[in-house]
C-alpha cells in the first residue's frame, strides 16, 4: 500500500512558524536576562549601602575607639567574631580571619512548601581594623515581612513587562509579515516570468527580479530552455535538412523506375536498363551516406572523434563525382535553356566522400535551380571546384526563402565547410552567384 504523499508547505507558513517559535524564546530569555539584572542589582545596592557605612565607621573607631555600633532598622555592627550570631558564623566561617574586606551573601528557602522560595537574606561585611580587630556589619531582610510589597512590586512588573513582551511580538510578527510579502513578490513574479517562456521570446534580456540569487536561477532557467531551444533546432535542421538532400536521389530512383519500367519492356535496351540500375544504387548509396552525414553534424563531439566513429577518409575521383552529380541533377534544367560547360582536369583527392559530395550536389543543383536560361561552368583542379551560374533570363529569383538552393541547401554546405574547415566562397557574380570550395585545407 504506497503511502499518501506530504503536502509541501508553504514557505510563508514555515516563516511565520520559526518566527513565533523565535521571538517565544527571545521573550523568555529577555525575561529571565531582566530577573538576573534586577536581582544582581538589588545585591549590589545592598553591598553599596553597607560597604559606605563599613568605611565611616572605620574611619570614627580610627579617631575614637569608643565610637558606637551602628544597629538600626537597615544593618547591625559586631566588633569580633563571637559576637555575630550564631547562624552568621554557620554560613560565613570563611570571615572569621580575613587580612581584607570582604563581602558575601546567602539566601535561606523554605523546605515545607512545594516550591522552594527564599525566606531571608543575609549581606555581611568584613572589614580589618587599624588595631587588627575586624568589624564585621550585617544586614538581614527577612523577605516574609516584605511579601506584601514584593507581591505589589511582582505585579507592577507584569503589568509592565507583559505589554511590553507583546508589542515586541506585534512589532516583530508584522516585521515579518512585511518582509515576507517585500521577498515572496519577486517570486512570484520569476514564477510568472518562468511560465511565460517560449522559444520565440527566450532570447529577450532576463528581467531584474532585484535579489541576487532569485536573478541566478532565472538566467539558469533562461540556459535551459536555450539548450533545449538548440536542441529542437537541431531535430528541425536535421529534418529539413534530410528532406532537402534526399529530394535529388528521390527524384533519381522514381524516375530511372519509370525507365525501366520502360526498358524491360523491350529487350533492345538492356545498356539502358544497366545504367539505370546503376543510377537506382547510386541514389540508394547517396541516401544512406547523407543520412549520415545529417547525423553527424547533429552530434555534440569532436570531429576527429566523429570521423573515428561514422566517416573515414577515402580516395576519390573528383571528376568522376561531378559528373554523377551534373548526371543525377539534370532533370532541373528539363525545359531550360542552359548550357554546362565542364573543365575538368584528372584529380584524386583523400577527403571524407559524403561531406563532400553533399557540398559539390548542393553547388551543383543552386545552380542548375536558379538558372533558367544562361550557362552553368564547373571547374575543376587539384582539388579546387568552382561552380558558376549565369542566368541571362529577365526574370527573377527569389533567393531568401526557396527550400532549394540558397536558403537551406546554402546554410548546410556553410555548417559542413566550417566543421570540416575547407575553405569556401560564395559571391554575387553576373547575373548569377560563383562558389569556390577547396578540398585540400581539410582537418
Amino acid at each position: 500500500m504506497s503511502k499518501t504523499k506530504k503536502k509541501p508547505q508553504t514557505l510563508r507558513r514555515y516563516v511565520l512558524k520559526v518566527q513565533s517559535m523565535i521571538a517565544l524564546i527571545i521573550v523568555l530569555s529577555y525575561t529571565l536576562v531582566i530577573n538576573f539584572y534586577f536581582i544582581h542589582g538589588l545585591d549590589e545596592a545592598n553591598f553599596q549601602d553597607l560597604h559606605l557605612e563599613s568605611n565611616d565607621f572605620a574611619r570614627q573607631y580610627q579617631k575614637n575607639i569608643d565610637h558606637p555600633m551602628p544597629n538600626n532598622i537597615h544593618f547591625q555592627g559586631f566588633l569580633d567574631w563571637k559576637s555575630l550570631p550564631v547562624e552568621v558564623r554557620e554560613h560565613f566561617a570563611a570571615f572569621e580571619n580575613v587580612k581584607k574586606m570582604a563581602m558575601d551573601n546567602i539566601r535561606l528557602f523554605s523546605e515545607d512548601t512545594f516550591i522552594s522560595w527564599p525566606e531571608q537574606a543575609i549581606f555581611v561585611i568584613a572589614q580589618p581594623l587599624f588595631d587588627g580587630k575586624i568589624f564585621y556589619l550585617v544586614r538581614k531582610i527577612n523577605i516574609k515581612q516584605y511579601d506584601a510589597l514584593s507581591q505589589m512590586g511582582i505585579s507592577k512588573m507584569f503589568q509592565l513587562t507583559w505589554p511590553i513582551a507583546l508589542i515586541f511580538l506585534l512589532v516583530m510578527h508584522f516585521s515579518v509579515q512585511l518582509l515576507l510579502k517585500r521577498t515572496l513578490t519577486p517570486f512570484y513574479r520569476i514564477g510568472d516570468w518562468v511560465e511565460s517562456l517560449t522559444l520565440e521570446n527566450v532570447e529577450q534580456d532576463t528581467p531584474n527580479f532585484e535579489f541576487y540569487e532569485l536573478t541566478a536561477i532565472a538566467v539558469q532557467q533562461q540556459k535551459a530552455l536555450l539548450r533545449l531551444s538548440a536542441m529542437l533546432g537541431k531535430e528541425q535542421d536535421f529534418l529539413r535538412h534530410a528532406s532537402h538532400e534526399l529530394r535529388t536521389p528521390i527524384a533519381v530512383v522514381k524516375s530511372n523506375s519509370e525507365l525501366l519500367t520502360r526498358i524491360f519492356s523491350s529487350e533492345n535496351n538492356k545498356d539502358k536498363g544497366e545504367q539505370s540500375l546503376a543510377r537506382i544504387s547510386r541514389a540508394a548509396l547517396n541516401m544512406q551516406h547523407t543520412t549520415e552525414t545529417l547525423l553527424w553534424l547533429s552530434q555534440e563531439h569532436s570531429i576527429e572523434q566523429s570521423n573515428q566513429q561514422t566517416l573515414a577518409l577515402v580516395e576519390i575521383d573528383l571528376n568522376l563525382m561531378i559528373n554523377n552529380l551534373v548526371e543525377d541533377n539534370a532533370y532541373l534544367l528539363q525545359s531550360k535553356k542552359v548550357k554546362i560547360t565542364l573543365k575538368l582536369t584528372p584529380t584524386h583527392i583523400k577527403v571524407l566522400e559524403t561531406p563532400c559530395r553533399l557540398i559539390l550536389n548542393n553547388l551543383i543543383r543552386n545552380a542548375f535551380q536558379y538558372t533558367a536560361e544562361g550557362e552553368v561552368i564547373i571547374q575543376c583542379s587539384q582539388g579546387l571546384v568552382i561552380v558558376e551560374n549565369i542566368n541571362i533570363s529577365e526574370g527573377d529569383f527569389d533567393h531568401s526563402g526557396a527550400d532549394y538552393g540558397y536558403g537551406l541547401g546554402l546554410r548546410l554546405v556553410d555548417k559542413i565547410v566550417n566543421k570540416m574547415h575547407w575553405s569556401y566562397q560564395n559571391n554575387d557574380a553576373s547575373g548569377g552567384r560563383k562558389a569556390t570550395v577547396d578540398f585540400r585545407t581539410s582537418i
